[in-house]
């Protein structure tokens, strides 16, 4: 179907969406219902799609509303998306943000692993079956579609989605969830470095990617973890790859993240609930208690009881166990003065006998004891 189209069966076209080597997509407006819709219209005959996506319903997909056909040509029917292709950003070799590109990346793994998981397979992701709108939302397109290019296939459009196919997928091996996480990181590396880890000519590319794998200067840019997780995701052997896309995206951003931190953001209010008013403090509390939740004057309490305990127990081993004892300190007297004897302590003599002493001969009249009370002498009367 051509660019001009204006109307599949009863939806009428506003404008060609997408248009990928596998399908081309529209917007449309159902006239019975009166709604907006998007029509994918297929590049081949296959209808598997149907069966496969039917069933789905995950934030990162397209729901398929309905499978019609009009004149011979089967079409899906989905629910309508306000975005543009991924490869709209990366025109020119413009390189994004490793923080911006890992938002992406997860939205396309948990779609991815989410369709695996319900027996689903895209097989043939690029960045034209990506729709970004503006707040950065994906949504994925032909999931479910064959990995091979349908009718009317631009070189262009062939070129583009040469590049990401698995090379289970060129050798027409089996393939499954691992093929999808081959194109993941195929994706991964051209949203981070601006450039395809397989370059060349279509034959050349296929030929690369199908027996020759990756080369280390494909990957020079990154750090050395980055260039491990790559090499493992973009490995020939799907069992050496990551069990899921989850689990690839992941390592990859720790990789990533410890060289170039992701930015921050304004916290919205809506995702918190109301914070609880604290309850009343007591009234015997001091001031600076009332600073603090129980919860934290808790561990306080215990840390300052812990500290006060350690140091007694200091105090108690190293001050000494008994009293004091007091040394005499002897000075040594200075050259130039003599030495003064410092009396000796006062110690309570031994007790003597005490002998009378004969008073010497300048005092004989007076008593020799002189504890004798001596009462005088009474007058005498002279008389004539």
């Amino acid at each position: 179907m051509r660019d001009t189209i204006t109307q599949i069966g009863r939806y009428e076209i506003s404008r060609q969406l997408v248009d990928t080597a596998l399908a081309s997509v529209y917007d449309a407006f159902d006239p019975v219902e009166r709604k907006p819709v998007a029509i994918r219209v297929p590049r081949t005959t296959h209808h598997g799609a149907k069966e496969l996506t039917l069933g789905l319903r995950h934030p990162g997909l397209m729901t398929v509303l309905s499978y019609e056909q009009s004149q011979g040509e089967a079409f899906l029917v989905l629910e309508p998306f306000q975005g543009a292709p991924l490869a709209s950003r990366l025109d020119d070799g413009r390189k994004m943000e490793p923080a911006e590109v890992m938002g992406l990346l997860r939205q396309l793994a948990s779609v991815l692993d989410y369709a695996h998981a319900h027996g689903s397979l895209h097989g043939s992701l690029h960045p034209s079956s990506i729709l970004l709108n503006d707040r950065n939302e994906v949504k994925i397109l032909d999931l479910g579609a064959p990995a091979t290019a349908g009718r009317n296939a631009s070189p262009e459009q062939l070129l583009r989605a040469v590049h990401f196919l698995s090379p289970e997928c060129l050798r027409d091996q089996p393939m499954d969830g691992r093929s999808d996480q081959f194109s993941l990181a195929v994706l991964a590396h051209e949203m981070l470095t601006g450039e395809l880890p397989f370059s060349g000519k279509p034959l050349g590319v296929m030929f690369r990617i199908a027996y020759q794998g990756l080369e280390r200067d494909a990957i020079r840019e990154f750090p050395a973890a980055a260039q491990a997780v790559l090499e493992r995701a973009l490995s020939k052997r799907p069992a050496e790859r990551y069990a899921t896309c989850g689990e690839m995206v992941e390592t990859l951003a720790s990789a990533l993240l410890r060289t170039v931190p992701a930015p921050t953001r304004l916290a919205d209010a809506a995702e918190f609930a109301p914070a609880q008013a604290p309850p009343p403090a007591s009234p015997a509390r001091s001031g600076m208690a009332r600073h603090f939740s129980g919860e934290a004057l808790k561990y306080f309490g215990v840390t300052f009881v812990l500290c006060a305990l350690a140091l007694a127990a200091i105090f108690y081993f190293l001050l000494p166990k008994g009293p004091p004892k007091l040394v005499p300190v002897v000075s040594q007297p200075a050259a130039s003065q003599p030495a003064v004897r410092q009396p000796a302590a006062p110690t309570a003599p031994p007790p003597q006998k005490v002998e009378a002493k004969t008073p010497p001969k300048s005092h004989a009249k007076k008593k020799a004891d002189p504890d004798v009370d001596l009462k005088p002498a009474e007058p005498k009367i002279i008389r004539q």
